[in-house]
């Protein structure tokens, strides 16, 4: 993806979890739950920024697929043990993390479709051109 994708879409999240986080925390009165949509919010966005790296890094080489299969395995077995511990802590929250989860889901969802809507623009835009030549 372009780089400017990634910027919004890291813009995006530093403003709208803590916004949510708040939010949440005006709607429910519970710290844990706040608490929970900042880290569903920031580990949804850290998951991503994770495959994006692993997808530049690993791409074209050989065994490309199992690699980032491996490094998601191991991400989501780094994810269920935080999840765990915060568990055994008591600050746990399965609202507060699915709020966080979806809104990064939301905002990745949308800067894709918009960077495809563009490239799909462009695309049409260069043919035109060619046509006219």
């Amino acid at each position: 993806m372009d780089r400017e994708v990634i910027k919004r879409l890291n813009r995006q999240t530093l403003i709208l979890v803590p916004v949510l986080s708040l939010a949440s925390y005006l709607v429910w009165e519970n710290e844990i739950v706040a608490l929970n949509v900042i880290l569903g919010g920031f580990i949804s966005w850290l998951s991503l920024r994770e495959l994006a790296w692993a997808v530049k890094k690993f791409f074209g080489k050989p065994m490309f697929q199992l690699t980032v299969i491996g490094l998601s395995y191991l991400k989501l077995g780094a994810i269920f043990l935080f999840l765990w511990f915060i568990a055994i802590k008591g600050w746990f929250n399965i609202k507060g993390l699915l709020i966080g989860f979806i809104a990064i889901l939301i905002i990745s969802t949308k800067e894709a479709y918009i960077y495809i809507k563009n490239q799909k623009t462009e695309a049409v835009s260069t043919e035109n051109q060619n046509e006219e030549k």
